[in-house]
């Protein structure tokens, strides 16, 4: 495998962790909190998706503009449509991967705000991963934690081949 290939295929890991932890994110647990000052779930979710969407426009105009949004008012109030918001992150990570693959194939240089397209794809897979983190967080405040026989091959195992 190939850098590019490799780095693709880092940012599909991602996404295959991201679409298995909103999974976990139901009706019963989208208000769940991290922290008492914290973000409910469904606006982590929410989150994630417009980051991607607001970064991508900045270094792939054209994709960014064509995803939809995951709030009612900018960056405050989520949609209400749990299934939505998760439909839309799997479009994000379509639009992302498409514009990553496209940026390194043709040896792009510095791109929105980001040095070269590789800083973007790390920037990404970091914010997602803080953002998981507190999802994380939040079911197992609300008396949902996910079980170890089920993160192991939903985080855990995306990232080593043992």
């Amino acid at each position: 495998m190939g850098l590019t290939e490799a780095l693709l295929d880092s940012w599909d890991r991602q996404c295959h962790i991201v679409d298995a932890v909103a999974g976990l994110v139901t009706e019963e647990t989208r208000k769940a909190l991290p922290s008492p000052d914290g973000w409910p779930l469904d606006h982590q979710l929410a989150h994630i998706h417009l980051v991607r969407r607001y970064w991508l426009s900045q270094v792939s105009p054209e994709r960014g503009k064509a995803l939809g949004e995951t709030y009612t008012d900018g960056w405050e109030t989520p949609i209400e449509d749990l299934d939505r918001i998760k439909e839309l992150l799997r479009d994000s990570a379509v639009a992302v991967r498409e514009a990553m693959q496209e940026l390194l194939t043709n040896g792009t240089g510095a791109i929105g705000g980001y040095d070269h397209p590789v800083l973007f794809l790390q920037h990404m897979i970091w914010h997602e991963g803080w953002h998981v983190g507190l999802i994380f967080l939040g079911l197992r405040l609300a008396g949902h934690e996910p079980t170890e026989e089920w993160e192991e091959p939903n985080v855990w195992g995306q990232w080593r081949t043992e």
